[in-house]
């Protein structure tokens, strides 16, 4: 299952994107999405002779390893240094990287691939089809506890390799010589190419993994790398380091930074500071910050790919009456909660997803408005009050008491405040104890079910609304509330199954299983994470993920 994470706080420093999906019962780390785009020019007319770039990260780099990496920062990092098969750009389209022609078979279930010939390691080596083979069956293999194998499931074999049962040589994928990669699903999937863009499908050099061992990746030098940047100065436990431009990269002539220096910077006074007297050429605001900022032209918006949501126990009488669920949605201004309390660019959600998932195959309409139903998460006092009588009377009391969890962090205890304020305020006679717990406590009780309401989120690996949705089917390990229909799993194995190829059929299926999450109010969803920051206005060239937020400094330069 996706690991669990604290809330806000460890990452309003940083601009990166947590690849893995999480599932927070304290609320989500916030990572950097961006709604914004800047295209990439190759060949700018005019660029600044110092080509230097200053950031700054909210922790440290934990690992260069793409089998073991779980936080946000490395991840990013990674993303610059590295490459994969595929990269997404700004619409979260997978473009070739590595990759120069992918084949489909008809059935969707083999993938053949062809690679280019100039890309090499920062030891000489030339990357191949060997390397994605060494490093997906290190990644499988349960001696490298990776916590991202359920990522290869649609591979043939790998959750057999993942559980121990089968030989990591038995993954569904070959080298047919230097060059070509074979990949064999267990069954279809019209997202494969987004999956495979993640940094958790990189290759590894086996050359180099055996040289340094269990030590690969601790530090800059225990590492080699095939991206436009290479990494220098981390020793495994410092607070600054930079990339330099790759000089062995194939694509070196796209690459105009000629270095971006990092500094990990846990205050955010500091950092804005840092960014006014222009010695950071970016920073993420706070609340007050951005509210100072909020008609600067240089202040940007940046959804996460993130969800944020009220998770109930279904096992918990109280809190598994339906009515009384759909009280607390339309009883909660959502607009209020954003622009008082999170002041930071996110959304009132509008179903079980987020926006920028998937568009209609017909008409090119967001996923979140064809799933959206009316009078599901729509602030109505009046209708949740009749829900709240009815509830009342359904359960045989007039006094009902709800306990809400949260983090103990300052934000996540802020939204469960108002959260409590929002239903004792138009609920009356209802009773919300706002119950915050550390971390580790918190993952305990919710794991055992030994909860009424809490404030969870879910940050997608990819943009597809079946990461969204997969959380609610039955079997998954995160749907610790215990939401069951069998219409909704049935709509979920449709889309991934006898619909999987055929994009019209499949986007209905999710539609009407997010609209049924959404009706049955399985989740509570609040609102879609988002952030805002500061970018000089020289600063050019950068590709922003417009779901996930992810930067790519590949084509950057400061004008």
């Amino acid at each position: 299952m996706p690991t669990i994470k604290l809330f806000l706080e460890e990452f309003i420093m940083s601009l990166s994107t947590t690849q893995k999906t999480l599932l927070t019962v304290a609320g989500v780390a916030l990572v950097g999405g961006i709604a914004f785009t800047v295209n990439a020019q190759s060949k700018p007319t005019k660029t600044a002779p110092n080509q230097t770039l200053n950031l700054s990260e909210g922790t440290a780099i934990m690992s260069l390893d793409p089998a073991k990496i779980t936080d946000s920062v490395s991840q990013e990092q990674l993303s610059q240094i590295d490459e994969g098969l595929y990269r997404l750009d700004a619409k979260s389209h997978p473009v070739n990287a590595l990759a120069t022609k992918t084949t489909i078979s008809k059935d969707g279930k083999t993938y053949v691939i062809n690679l280019r010939h100039n890309a090499k390691w920062s030891n000489g080596q030339s990357v191949t089809a060997h390397d994605f083979v060494y490093s997906w069956e290190r990644t499988l293999n349960p001696k490298s506890k990776s916590e991202f194998t359920y990522l290869f499931s649609n591979i043939k074999n790998a959750d057999a390799i993942a559980a121990g049962k089968k030989a990591p040589t038995s993954l569904g994928v070959k080298a047919s010589g230097d060059h070509q990669l074979t990949i064999t699903l267990s069954k279809p999937a019209s997202y494969f190419k987004k999956v495979l863009a993640n940094i958790t499908f990189y290759p590894l050099n086996q050359r180099a993994v055996q040289k340094y061992g269990r030590a690969y990746g601790t530090t800059a030098k225990k590492a080699v790398y095939n991206g436009a940047f290479v990494l220098n100065g981390w020793t495994g436990t410092n607070d600054t380091w930079t990339l330099t431009k790759n000089p062995d990269y194939y694509a070196r002539k796209v690459v105009n930074l000629k270095k971006i220096n990092y500094q990990v910077l846990k205050s955010t006074t500091t950092a804005y500071n840092l960014y006014q007297s222009n010695k950071l050429d970016t920073v993420t605001l706070s609340g007050e910050q951005n509210v100072q900022n909020k008609n600067n032209s240089e202040r940007k918006t940046l959804p996460t790919g993130t969800l944020e949501f009220i998770q109930f126990n279904e096992k918990d009488k109280t809190s598994a009456n339906h009515d009384l669920r759909t009280a607390v949605s339309l009883a909660i201004n959502r607009q209020q909660l954003v622009d008082k309390v999170l002041q930071n660019g996110a959304r009132p959600a509008k179903t079980f997803a987020v926006k920028n998932m998937a568009k209609n195959p017909k008409t090119g309409k967001d996923f979140t408005q064809d799933a959206y139903v009316k009078q599901t998460v729509d602030t109505d006092v009046t209708q949740a009050r009749s829900l709240y009588k009815k509830a009342q009377h359904q359960l045989g009391t007039k006094k009902i008491t709800l306990t809400l969890t949260c983090g103990d962090n300052d934000t996540t205890h802020q939204v469960a405040e108002f959260i409590q304020g929002q239903l004792t305020r138009n609920l009356p006679g209802i009773k919300v104890n706002v119950k915050p717990m550390p971390f580790n406590a918190m993952l305990g009780k919710v794991s055992k079910g030994e909860f009424q309401l809490n404030l969870a989120g879910w940050n997608m690996d990819f943009a597809d609304p079946s990461r969204a949705l997969t959380i609610l089917t039955a079997n998954s390990n995160s749907n610790m509330g215990h939401y069951h229909s069998h219409q909704f799993d049935q709509l979920m194995a449709k889309a991934d199954g006898a619909d999987a190829l055929n994009p019209t059929k499949r986007y209905q299926d999710l539609v009407q299983a997010a609209q049924l999450a959404t009706r049955d109010q399985a989740g509570v969803s609040l609102y879609e994470g988002s952030t805002n920051m500061l970018v000089k206005s020289n600063l050019k060239g950068v590709v922003y993920n417009n779901f996930s937020g992810v930067p790519s400094y590949r084509t950057a330069y400061l004008k």
